[in-house]
């Protein structure tokens, strides 16, 4: 089988693109000796996107996302469309809805973590005005409908596409998305004795930052030996600066990430609306106890949170209840939860087994099989 890999993030190969899920899947799909060609659709050429701007603010649209809209969709499909004729794939397989190629007589398959509908429902939607908002989503429905499959991360994705736009129950599989690379921890660990962790590389305050210092100053309160380890950008930095307890870091190398993981007794990381999270993931792995909120894939992730520890509410004192509570806990009965969680991310999401479940859409498309 011979695919194009697309992205309108940036080159599908590079690890920067994406946080690294294109390059993931296309390694794993290679192993199973699938052909795949990368194909990076981010270039819309910069008087393209001064002509697309303007047009947006005379339409009332917002003048900084093009992208999601007509004109910026059917450029990028025409590019994609082009290259596929070019390399003689059989299938496109897209890490978006916004450069799928349309009405091109090619097959389509699209892998996405979300839908324009849940974000902008969510506590993190850009608010765009009504009549924006529906065209968005007017195309987004176009683009879905017309793929051969829809890969989405997660059950709740899956079950929106199919519920609010309309795609056809059997052409969109919950796939998943695997883990990083870094180690499993396989040591000893005294949940005890171990750091809170909070990682977030951008947009501090969605990822639950403020919500995490907030109730962190409550937990030094009832419990004043607690560290917590938080890693970001310069806005995280200087969000935390000279809190009692919390030791901030800007990036780090992977071996540095990897020894915070393993030596966290907790992820602390209540995202508001992301709609997967890799670092809870990672948190798994490394047999740290996910705190977070009760949203998106998470209790999906965490088998309904049998497997972590999911509030209701995004509330500091809610919060900061569900650390102290944990740490309260029996070392014996942490040690099975993280061992359990650690299990589940192994098996469930590994990138191999994400690509095995895409494969088996991929040749049924192949085959032109409905």
């Amino acid at each position: 089988m011979r695919i194009l890999l697309t992205s309108p993030a940036g080159d599908p190969d590079d690890a920067r693109t994406w946080s690294n899920a294109p390059a993931h899947i296309a390694r794993a799909l290679r192993v199973r000796g699938v052909s795949v060609e990368g194909f990076d659709s981010s270039n819309l050429g910069l008087p393209f996107k001064a002509a697309q701007a303007v047009g947006s603010l005379a339409r009332g649209y917002p003048w900084n996302a093009i992208s999601l809209f007509e004109p910026a969709r059917r450029r990028r499909a025409a590019a994609v469309g082009a290259e596929a004729k070019r390399k003689g794939v059989q299938i496109v397989l897209c890490t978006s809805t916004l450069d799928a190629p349309v009405d091109q007589n090619i097959p389509y398959c699209i892998w996405i973590d979300n839908t324009w509908h849940l974000l902008d429902s969510s506590a993190v939607s850009p608010g765009y005005a009504p009549a924006a908002s529906a065209e968005i989503d007017r195309l987004e429905r176009y683009t879905l409908q017309g793929a051969h499959r829809v890969f989405a991360f997660s059950t709740h994705v899956r079950d929106d596409i199919v519920s609010h736009y309309g795609v056809a129950a059997e052409r969109v599989i919950a796939v998943g998305c695997g883990a990083g690379f870094s180690p499993p921890f396989t040591g000893e660990k005294c949940f005890e004795k171990g750091h809170l962790l909070f990682v977030a590389k951008h947009l501090f305050s969605s990822k639950g930052g403020d919500l995490v210092l907030a109730a962190f100053r409550k937990i030094r309160t009832a419990r004043p030996e607690t560290k917590l380890i938080l890693i970001g950008n310069d806005e995280a930095q200087a969000t935390a600066a000279g809190m009692d307890g919390v030791e901030v870091h800007g990036f780090v190398e992977r071996d540095v990430l990897n020894g915070y993981f393993h030596g966290a007794s907790m992820l602390v990381q209540p995202m508001l609306a992301d709609p997967w999270g890799q670092v809870y993931l990672e948190a798994m792995k490394a047999r740290a106890v996910v705190v977070s909120l009760h949203v998106a894939a998470l209790p999906e992730m965490t088998d309904d949170g049998r497997l972590g520890v999911l509030i209701s509410e995004p509330d500091p004192d809610l919060l900061a209840q569900a650390v102290l509570a944990t740490y309260s806990r029996p070392q014996a009965d942490l040690d099975v939860l993280t061992r359990a969680a650690q299990a589940r991310v192994l098996e469930r999401y590994d990138w191999d087994a994400v690509a095995g479940r895409m494969l088996a859409a991929l040749d049924r498309v192949q085959e032109g099989t409905v």
